[in-house]
């Protein structure tokens, strides 16, 4: 290169060290940043759940377009509500009827969007596998208490709203596997069983995906059941 100046010399370096740096961010992007790796991909129902996912879901909280966005690049059945008010700090805003996923919830159920996303991803890369580890057998039915209530938390006479008087919050009492055999929080919790692992395993898992998650642990008003919800506690117990 001895027939360059030097300045021209300093600007191929400059070139040259650009395309290498280009080639490192795509090289970056493409293996390591994949899917669920990319703070900037946008949530997605169907790919691998990481330490970015919770706060994926935790930015949609502001903005039902986006989040109603994820549900629809989704196969689950769903429809949008008109936000309401129903009662005294209580109320229907930027939820979603949920009418159908891979699991039976006995019915339709009513969530915030971002909640509802957080209990489908669960579902999804926590629970059904996690039965197939543990039961070898899949879940076909979430028995639970509701999500939406206009309560007070624990059901008090007076005190702070629950996070049910906002549809941010379900309540799971246990589960039908394929062969019809019933898992009861209520009854299996605690035990060294199958099933008392996988009611174990499953209430860690939650902690990655919702803000709060209660169990039998916590109190005895949660001794027959999980409670999951996307208020600002911060509590896994």
């Amino acid at each position: 290169m001895s027939w360059l100046s030097e300045k021209n010399k300093n600007w191929l370096r400059i070139i040259l060290l650009t395309v290498f740096l280009a080639m490192v961010v795509y090289v970056i992007e493409k293996d390591y940043l994949a899917d669920g790796y990319n703070p900037l991909k946008p949530l997605d129902i169907e790919d691998k759940t990481t330490l970015l996912t919770r706060s994926k879901i935790n930015k949609l909280k502001g903005n039902i377009d986006v989040c109603l966005a994820v549900l629809a690049s989704s196969e689950v059945k769903y429809e949008p509500l008109p936000d309401q008010e129903t009662g005294e700090a209580c109320g229907l805003h930027n939820a979603v009827h949920l009418q159908q996923s891979a699991i039976s919830y006995g019915g339709g159920i009513t969530l915030k969007c971002p909640a509802l996303l957080s209990l489908l991803i669960w579902e999804k890369h926590a629970l059904l596998p996690l039965a197939a580890e543990i039961l070898e057998q899949p879940i076909t039915r979430i028995n639970h208490y509701g999500t939406y209530a206009c309560r007070n938390v624990n059901g008090a006479k007076t005190g702070q709203r629950s996070q049910h008087a906002y549809a941010n919050a379900i309540d799971i009492a246990g589960f039908v596997l394929a062969d019809g055999t019933e898992i009861s929080v209520l009854k299996d919790w605690g035990k060294d069983t199958q099933a008392g692992k996988f009611l174990s395993a499953i209430h860690q898992s939650a902690c990655k995906f919702f803000t709060t998650v209660l169990g039998p642990e916590y109190n005895d008003l949660h001794n027959n059941h999980f409670h999951f919800d996307h208020g600002p506690s911060g509590v896994c117990r």
